[in-house]
């Protein structure tokens, strides 16, 4: 099973879901890192549990080992995995589409996306100078149905991509139609103040992480957006 999706907090969440229901099932989790995970699930398809309980594997960022077109080891041992009935693997790529991972999907026995809403695209194109009641307005409404640390992230995500844009060193991953928008809404900003405002962002996040900030994420942001977006 890859859980994977660009709402992180939506992924995570399914991800617990999907343990708690496994662990009702008498499934004993086991929680497995990349450096370990061929080493441990062979010794314990060795073992034989005098008690007969089953393990579901868990592990994040699979494709950080699983990538590419090139045949290795690991990827061959993985394949096998999922072609036996008596493993159970359960893989989150926090952050990650279908796009991004689809060597895995094409592999997965169960694969669970969890895509941002249309909301969210809408909200991150109004994201640009002399746009602020409008993005505000639209921000408000969004947290109603979604985690305002998730629409920060993205944000923050589009806005590093914006910044690509403008210095013309986007990815070849994006696709067409994505490079022409991010080009678009790119040339409304000058560079200096993406930079500045992405440099915002980042110390908006750590003061969140060190519990340094008396405001909350919501109130961080509008701030930040009233000197960039005004």
């Amino acid at each position: 099973t890859v859980i994977a999706g660009e709402d992180i907090v939506a992924s995570r969440k399914k991800l617990l879901e999907v343990k708690t229901d496994y662990v009702s099932k008498k499934y004993n989790p086991v929680f497995l890192a990349l450096s370990n995970i061929l080493d441990k699930i062979k010794i314990d398809e060795q073992e034989v549990n005098l008690f007969g309980d089953s393990s579901v594997y868990f592990i994040e960022n699979l494709s950080k080992k699983y990538n590419g077109r090139q045949k290795t080891v690991f990827k061959d041992s993985i394949v096998e995995f999922s072609k036996n009935r008596n493993i159970t693997l359960v893989d989150w790529e926090a952050g990650k589409s279908a796009y991004d991972i689809s060597g895995l999907k094409r592999i997965a026995t169960t694969f669970i996306e969890c895509k941002p809403s249309k909301s969210i695209f809408e909200l991150l194109d109004s994201c640009y100078p002399k746009n602020l009641k409008t993005f505000i307005k639209s921000y408000r409404k969004l947290t109603l149905t979604q985690d305002e640390m998730f629409i920060f992230i993205m944000l923050v995500k589009h806005i590093r991509n914006l910044i690509l844009a403008k210095v013309d060193a986007l990815p070849q991953s994006i696709k067409p139609w994505q490079r022409s928008k991010l080009t678009h809404q790119s040339a409304l900003w000058t560079e200096k103040n993406l930079v500045s405002f992405y440099d915002g962002l980042a110390k908006i996040d750590i003061a969140l992480k060190t519990g340094a900030s008396s405001y909350s994420i919501g109130q961080s942001l509008e701030l930040l957006l009233c000197y960039y977006v005004r």
